[in-house]
């Protein structure tokens, strides 16, 4: 049997994603096909959003809706105490615990030689350029700290 074009396509958008084999993009897909055509059109227009409706924060890198975002703009933020992380994930984990109240730097991953990611193709320079500019009393990494 051979699958329609429209199913094809979709198994192998999933499939491109990581962490999301063939089985999985193939149950998402079919799952997709069940569901209210109005719940499919809420997915679409937020997956076409996704970019329009987000920056990078120029100050700490952080994925925000504002530029800075809401935690460097934010006056009751220890802005000396900065928490160094590798992903913006990190930072939604950090904050979840609500007991950290200093600012971020996102470096948007870590030096891997073995995969041709050196020291430029994260934001360490940023973060140098950032500390030679301000005040920091403590630097964390990744951690909450209280």
């Amino acid at each position: 049997m051979k699958i329609p074009k429209a199913i094809q396509n979709l198994v192998d958008s999933f499939e491109r994603l990581p962490g999301i084999g063939s089985k999985t993009a193939q149950r998402l897909t079919f799952y997709l096909l069940h569901v209210p055509q109005s719940e499919l059109d809420k997915f679409s227009s937020a997956v076409q959003n996704l970019k329009n409706n987000t920056v990078l924060c120029s100050v700490c890198f952080g994925i925000a809706e504002t530029d800075p975002c809401l935690i460097c703009s934010d006056s009751k933020r220890d802005s000396s105490v900065i928490c160094i992380v590798e992903q913006p994930l990190d930072v939604l984990a950090l904050e979840k615990n609500g007991r950290y109240d200093g600012v971020y730097h996102v470096l948007h991953g870590k030096i891997d030689p073995l995969n041709n990611i050196g020291p430029d193709e994260i934001y360490i320079q940023q973060l140098l350029q950032r500390v030679s500019k301000g005040f920091f009393k403590e630097f964390q990494k990744g951690r909450s700290q209280r």
